[in-house]
């Protein structure tokens, strides 16, 4: 059986793994001024997060049409692919999920669509670790069960530097009655089950990064580690260099893309670890 991955650019994975695995990517759109311009295609991540806080009007984001998933799909199948297997972003953040399953109910062929309850590479984790999982034997039915379990081994935490643009962006809740508390503060957001909670602040820079990096350090061993950062390299890096001799694997360093970057703002900082699996162990 010839199987086919089906991403969208909220997976934050680097472009050398999505071409080493044949991964395609649905691109998705940011607003901008009214205009609509696809994810990564326009803007450099760089310039993005560098024109952002001076933007006269707040960007927008939203996801690629039910058309242009199920135009991929069938040009999949045509392109001989028995089955796809289509992994997204958290259903509660985006409406990328859905858009997927509709396009898959209305093509003839196999589609499995999975709502990976993630978002940046805590969805690109498990696109790799599916790819693998299909390369040793899994079949495509079983693939749902054992996402599930590397979900309950992901751990995605981040740093903001302001609650500003997370409060505009609307996906979280919680944001709005906080924002007055957190003016002067660097909150801590972690994703659960598809949800961002609230995990805390730091009253200055400094302390927020070396509480990020306790976070970061666990007796676990660790599959899969990765750096999230928007346009913060250098403290990024820092960290890098200070975690590398304790990770087992090679870890990435990301500058999110930027529908994700729409929401968090500049001067982001985060990590994503994918805990072994202790049966492994």
């Amino acid at each position: 059986m010839k199987i086919a991955f089906v991403t969208d650019s909220t997976c934050d994975l680097p472009s050398d793994l999505v071409t080493a695995h044949k991964i395609h990517v649905v691109p998705n759109i940011l607003v901008i001024d009214g205009r609509s311009v696809e994810d990564n295609k326009e803007f450099s991540r760089q310039d993005f997060y560098i024109q952002l806080p001076h933007m006269t009007t707040f960007p927008t984001t939203s996801t690629a049409s039910v058309g242009t998933y199920q135009a991929l799909y069938e040009q999949l199948f045509s392109d001989g692919f028995d089955q796809i297997l289509s992994i997204h972003c958290s259903n509660e953040l985006s409406g990328i999920f859905n858009a997927a399953s509709t396009a898959a109910q209305s093509v003839s062929g196999q589609v499995i669509v999975i709502d990976s309850r993630q978002v940046s590479l805590g969805l690109g984790f498990q696109i790799l670790e599916a790819v693998e999982a299909i390369d040793q034997g899994v079949s495509l039915e079983s693939i749902a069960e054992r996402l599930q379990q590397v979900r309950n081994r992901l751990r995605l935490v981040a740093m903001l530097d302001t609650l500003e643009y997370i409060r505009r962006s609307g996906r979280v809740s919680w944001a709005r009655a906080r924002l007055g508390a957190l003016l002067n503060l660097k909150p801590f957001v972690e994703v659960i089950d598809g949800n961002v909670h609230s995990r805390g602040e730091a009253r200055t820079r400094k302390k927020g990064i070396a509480r990020l990096l306790e976070m970061m350090q666990s007796p676990k061993p660790v599959n899969r580690f990765a750096i999230l950062h928007t346009n913060a390299e250098e403290d990024a890096r820092r960290l890098l260099e200070i975690l590398a001799p304790e990770v087992p694997t090679t870890p990435l360093l990301v500058n999110v893309t930027t529908v994700i970057g729409a929401h968090v703002g500049p001067n982001g900082l985060g990590f994503v670890t994918l805990f072994q699996d202790e049966s492994d162990q």
